[in-house]
């Protein structure tokens, strides 16, 4: 899907990279005006070749180089093994060639994010596979904005959903993985508000670099939020 942008001279743009799941996209923001998106494909998501052209796409639809990008804000995790080291590795190449900051961006903040408006705190869960959930809890501080109140961490689905209180709010793709009829009856938020997508990895990018004076740049030292090993590594340390 693609939204209107307007595009203003001398202005700041910032470039969101979303790969942390099954679907992935690319979104150019300059505050104050509509997000361009696009959503990548399958193969796009897997692919680095693709997303690079995607990018490059999405530039010349709005008549932009590459080096107009004030940052590129990457989806940091927890998420796909694979597509958060596509993802991260892209917005590095680009930080580096371009001169522009390179942020990673906490996944499950942009997932609340996506939160309905009356929403002021909740849980975000995702698959963390061998029974488990990455389980993180966000509050709504300001308008557009969500800290995050507990650490990220691994719960089993059992443990994490017999936790769960009446009014309790819970986000993201992992909520497919939760039992049906959970005694508290918490509120499950719709699907349309379960995936991270890059317009909130653009528009949180942003808030970052104009409250941070001057804004980290990690373009070196920015590495995947995996919390755990992928199963591959686990087999491959037990045989050591």
């Amino acid at each position: 899907m693609y939204f209107v942008c307007v595009r203003v001279e001398n202005s700041e743009f910032y470039l969101g990279i979303e790969t942390s799941g099954h679907s992935g996209s690319v979104a150019v923001y300059r505050p104050g005006q509509k997000i361009t998106q696009v959503e990548l494909s399958q193969q796009g998501r897997k692919h680095a070749q693709t997303l690079v052209a995607e990018v490059k796409n999405i530039l010349e639809r709005l008549e932009m180089t590459a080096r107009q990008i004030t940052a590129v804000g990457v989806s940091r995790g927890p998420g796909s093994f694979t597509g958060l080291r596509i993802g991260i590795t892209f917005a590095k190449t680009f930080g580096y060639v371009t001169g522009c900051t390179v942020v990673g961006i906490d996944t499950f903040e942009a997932i609340a994010l996506k939160s309905p408006p009356q929403i002021k705190e909740t849980w975000v869960i995702s698959n963390a596979q061998r029974g488990d959930l990455f389980v993180g809890k966000y509050l709504k501080t300001a308008e557009r904005h969500w800290q995050q109140v507990t650490d990220i961490g691994l719960r089993s689905i059992e443990e994490f959903s017999d936790s769960l209180q009446p009014g309790d709010t819970v986000s993201g793709p992992g909520i497919t993985l939760l039992p049906e009829n959970l005694q508290s009856d918490p509120c499950l938020l719709q699907p349309e508000f379960h995936i991270p997508q890059a317009a909130e990895i653009a528009e949180i990018t942003a808030r970052i670099m104009q409250e941070n004076q001057p804004p980290r740049n990690e373009v070196w030292d920015l590495t995947p939020f995996y919390l755990r090993k992928s199963a591959a590594e686990e087999k491959w340390d037990a045989q050591q």
